[in-house]
């Protein structure tokens, strides 16, 4: 998929709109690759548009060693290489399946799926700001270790995206930064940069390598 970065985004956009529920919930067929690659890549390709600059986003859907190249330029190309990886849990699937069995599903606390029955079972249990940062810092900084254990090709840049629609603010994001930065940052593996999107409220925060 190659388009200029505003058609990008449209283009991703529709198809998104187009996804059924069920597809849209339990991310199978081709919207796993849409929402959790597609969609990431689509926004990261709008913040890199520059007024009466060309900007064109390629997103690739077979193994190769990366997942987008963004072109930006008119003469002269700057090319960024990009890799996406998307945070993710087997409970975070069942919270959706539920959603998409029940129309509702908690938030936050025990999930399981029954053995015997199927059915799934789930319990809630509040959780504050700084354990909520806590948890999504910690598996941010484990897929980026699982990266750093792979090799890419030089100045790759790496976008790692998660979805939480309560998530948003400078305040959240802090208690985020301090929370990597416990579990031991985001240095090292030869990225050019790491960047961060969340799905569930658009933003992107760039250059989190500043932190290290």
């Amino acid at each position: 998929m190659r388009a200029p970065a505003h058609e990008f985004a449209s283009l991703v956009d529709q198809r998104i709109a187009a996804l059924s529920r069920e597809h849209f919930y339990l991310r199978t067929g081709h919207a796993k690759h849409l929402l959790e690659e597609l969609y990431p890549i689509s926004r990261f390709g709008l913040y890199c548009l520059v007024p009466g600059v060309m900007v064109e986003v390629e997103a690739f859907e077979d193994n190769r060693a990366m997942d987008a190249v963004i072109r930006i330029g008119n003469d002269e190309v700057r090319t960024l290489h990009l890799e996406v990886t998307y945070v993710d849990s087997y409970e975070e699937a069942l919270r959706r399946e539920m959603l998409w069995i029940q129309g509702s599903a908690p938030g936050t606390g025990g999930i399981a799926r029954n053995k015997g029955s199927g059915e799934i079972v789930a319990e809630y249990s509040p959780v504050s700001l700084d354990e909520s940062a806590d948890q999504l810092g910690g598996k941010i900084v484990a897929l980026f270790q699982k990266k750093v254990a792979k090799k890419y090709r030089s100045h790759t840049i790496l976008l790692i995206a998660f979805d939480d629609p309560t998530f948003f603010g400078q305040a959240d994001w802090q208690r985020l930064f301090a929370s990597i930065k416990r579990y031991g940052g985001l240095c090292g593996g030869g990225f050019e940069e790491v960047h961060l999107f969340n799905s569930g409220s658009n933003d992107l925060v760039t250059h989190v390598h500043i932190l290290d």
